[in-house]
């Protein structure tokens, strides 16, 4: 009986190990960007997306932003009616999430660390669609560090106040943060996920570029187009996709053009700049109706024509990455 067991052991630590290798991300992924104003812009420069489809030229990822600049795990507001997160990310069929909170939530101090992971932990739950979504967890980066960042009227006065200790502060949020991977330290006394959900997360380090950190944010906050440059070379070597950051890549700027194409159309998609005609509390306004016959609604259908168009540029994406990837 010993050597049956002992093979069952070997055949379950063999299978364990190439799990363990196999690459996170998967072909024909559809990645959801979630998280506040620096995941929004993520989307408006292209160069995680850009970096991820030459890499990957065969797995024909897709991705859509749904990031909102104000975004916290706390609150995410939305227009009246507007598809809840368990819809939005069921109809877009994604199987991974992005997610990057953490910078704001920072400024409530360490006391408030606790609340914070707890609701994260329900915020991930919610986006996890009963396991069937993997996630990667980006963490902040740190608040520049400037003695006259900002003019001296009262607000900024008090805004300068509250940063103070903001760097201690944070490094307890990114902690917990980390917490919730896969290989992340189990912090004592904060909420965790139970090992099968941690299991399908991973965690990428922004806090750190290991440049002065106002050269890679544009207000001491928010990160710049050199910030989200090094973002996405730390995210591709963190996850394993490239061994090296590719900073410096002109040949790729042809196929950002197209990610940030595709970007627009989607963000026209799912931005509509007149939600209360389409779904909200206007609908029946009469512009919101079809002229010949008022029973029919033409914004709906109108909004729908711009799924073929983003189809069509991520075809013309995954064309140009197959061929860059080539050379």
């Amino acid at each position: 009986m010993r050597l049956p067991l002992l093979c069952l052991f070997i055949i379950a630590a063999l299978l364990g190990a190439a799990r363990a290798g196999e690459p996170f991300l998967k072909k024909n992924d559809v990645i959801a960007l979630v998280g506040g104003e620096d995941m929004v812009v993520a989307s408006e420069y292209g160069y995680l997306e850009t970096r991820l489809a030459h890499a990957l030229p065969d797995y024909h990822l897709r991705f859509r932003n749904l990031a909102w600049e104000g975004d916290t795990v706390y609150e995410q507001r939305r227009d009246l009616n507007f598809p809840t997160w368990e819809e939005a990310l069921d109809k877009i069929g994604a199987t991974v999430v992005i997610c990057q909170f953490g910078a704001m939530e920072s400024l409530d101090g360490p006391a408030e660390i606790g609340k914070f992971s707890s609701a994260y932990a329900a915020l991930i739950q919610r986006f996890s669609g009963n396991g069937k979504r993997r996630f990667i967890l980006i963490t902040p980066s740190y608040f520049a560090q400037s003695s006259n960042r900002f003019s001296k009227d009262r607000m900024h006065v008090e805004l300068e106040r509250h940063l103070v200790g903001e760097r201690e502060s944070m490094r307890g949020y990114i902690q917990a943060i980390s917490a919730f991977g896969a290989n992340g330290p189990i912090v004592e006394g904060l909420p965790s996920l139970d090992e099968k959900q941690r299991a399908t997360i991973r965690v990428v380090n922004a806090a750190d570029f290991g440049v002065v950190d106002s050269a890679v944010q544009r207000d001491a906050i928010h990160l710049n187009q050199l910030g989200h440059r090094l973002l996405a070379d730390r995210f591709c070597v963190d996850l394993g996709v490239t061994k090296e950051p590719h900073l410096e890549a002109p040949e790729l700027e042809p196929l950002r053009q197209l990610v940030l194409a595709k970007n627009k159309l989607w963000f026209d998609y799912w931005r509509v700049e007149n939600w209360a005609f389409l779904f909200g509390d206007r609908t029946n306004q009469p512009s919101s109706r079809d002229w010949r016959d008022p029973s029919k609604r033409w914004f709906p259908a109108e909004r729908e024509e711009f799924i073929p168009l983003i189809e069509a540029k991520e075809k013309d994406i995954d064309a140009l990455a197959a061929k860059l990837s080539q050379k």
